[in-house]
């Protein structure tokens, strides 16, 4: 937020970086912070989730049922009380969505049995 606020330059450069309208450097920063789940993945144990579905079933109801909603909580408490000063309420809006979508890229995580 300071960047965008005191150096306006910085996300207009960025933003010119574009495929097919994706930002190129957000779709980079993405791929860095999946990445390493990805390789920790073990395939041999995905085959065996259905003899112990328990680990499935809590994590789908922490990624379905818990986290979306704290997350438009927490995201709603500081866009609109905590930053209210810095932030209009229309781009807060757009930032609240920004923060629930965001929530989906970390709900991709799989269960820990999955991984070593």
């Amino acid at each position: 937020m300071l960047i965008g606020k005191f150096l306006p330059v910085v996300p207009e450069t960025l933003s010119r970086f574009k495929y097919a309208k994706v930002s190129i450097p957000i779709a980079v920063l993405i791929w860095l912070m999946i990445y390493p789940m990805m390789m920790k993945v073990d395939v041999a144990g995905v085959k065996d989730v259905g003899r112990n579905p328990t680990e499935l079933y809590v994590t789908w109801i922490a990624n379905w049922l818990i986290k979306p909603f704290s997350m438009f909580g927490i995201a709603a408490f500081f866009f609109y009380v905590v930053f209210s000063a810095f932030i209009p309420p229309e781009l807060a809006k757009q930032y609240l969505a920004g923060a629930v979508i965001s929530w989906r890229l970390s709900s991709s995580v799989p269960p820990r049995r999955w991984c070593w």
